[in-house]
């Protein structure tokens, strides 16, 4: 399998291993601004099985051709997808630096709060990145029901 972005490290680094996790975060972004396109919808796209998918989604790099399908679907181009991918990985190792220059914690719950708090990150950054223009549509209100009005005698 050959990827269609290069990640410094090689294919079994920690660099790519952060790729791979970013770029099902950015996938599911896009997924979600793309009128909230479901993993199944999105895999019948891309001729693959949702729970490939799925494991895309959640860090396995796809091979070049489906990245560059899931590009396509999207509107994008394989370098725009890349730049976007590095971009919240930018600012991901930005935000998690500002944290961990933070005094530790002694104990296993705040070296477990650190994690939660970095996923947040990398969320937050690939959301800045992507951008969140699908903003849920309000709830109609319910119509007025008439009011009950007993007939005069």
């Amino acid at each position: 399998m050959t990827r269609a972005h290069n990640v410094p490290g090689g294919p079994d680094s920690k660099e790519s291993e952060a790729y791979g996790l970013v770029l099902g975060q950015v996938i599911a972004q896009l997924r979600r601004q793309h009128g909230n396109m479901t993993q199944a919808e999105l895999a019948h796209r891309l001729g693959i099985s949702q729970s490939m998918l799925s494991k895309i989604e959640s860090g396995k790099q796809p091979d070049a051709y489906h990245f560059n399908q899931i590009a396509q679907v999207f509107g994008l181009d394989v370098q725009q997808l890349n730049a976007q991918v590095l971009d919240a990985m930018k600012r991901a190792q930005s935000a998690a630096a500002a944290v961990t220059n933070q005094p530790k914690a002694s104990s296993g719950w705040g070296e477990l709060l650190a994690l939660a708090g970095f996923v947040g990150l990398v969320m937050f950054a690939v959301a800045a990145v992507v951008g969140d223009d699908a903003k849920p549509s309000p709830e109609p209100s319910p119509e007025p029901s008439p009011e009950f009005k007993p007939k005069s005698p």
